[in-house]
């Protein structure tokens, strides 16, 4: 069993978490009260943010299968590389719009997902 890969695991069901419950509250359903805004706008980023439940599930369940079955290391390797790239895309993207990370924090969250799934793959 990989221990740094159980621990991705952990990590990327934590931001999981946060994502369904207070992504949930704080953004999908003022996304969708949003009257300003097109239907086509509100249930498109509503669908998106869908996608991203599900990838951030299956990233999940991609280092889970990878931690205990050691010749899987391309789930690893899949689900590392979707989370360095969700953590370059959070945190570069502040920087282009030239907004706080108070306000777009989310980017953090997956920097110690990418380093213990790079661990887990390494090591």
């Amino acid at each position: 069993m990989n221990i740094y890969l159980i621990i991705a695991a952990f990590l990327s069901l934590f931001n999981t978490n946060l994502h369904f419950f207070l992504g949930g509250r704080d953004i999908a359903r003022p996304l969708l009260e949003a009257q300003t805004l097109t239907d086509e706008v509100r249930y498109v980023q509503y669908y998106c943010w869908h996608i991203a439940t599900i990838s951030l599930l299956l990233q999940t369940f991609l280092f889970a299968i990878a931690a205990v079955k050691e010749e899987q290391t391309g789930l690893a390797i899949t689900a590392t590389a979707f989370a360095a790239s969700f953590a370059i895309l959070g945190v570069l993207m502040p920087v282009f719009f030239k907004i706080s990370y108070k306000i777009m924090p989310q980017g953090w969250l997956f920097v110690p997902v990418t380093v213990f799934g790079l661990l887990g793959i390494l090591l």
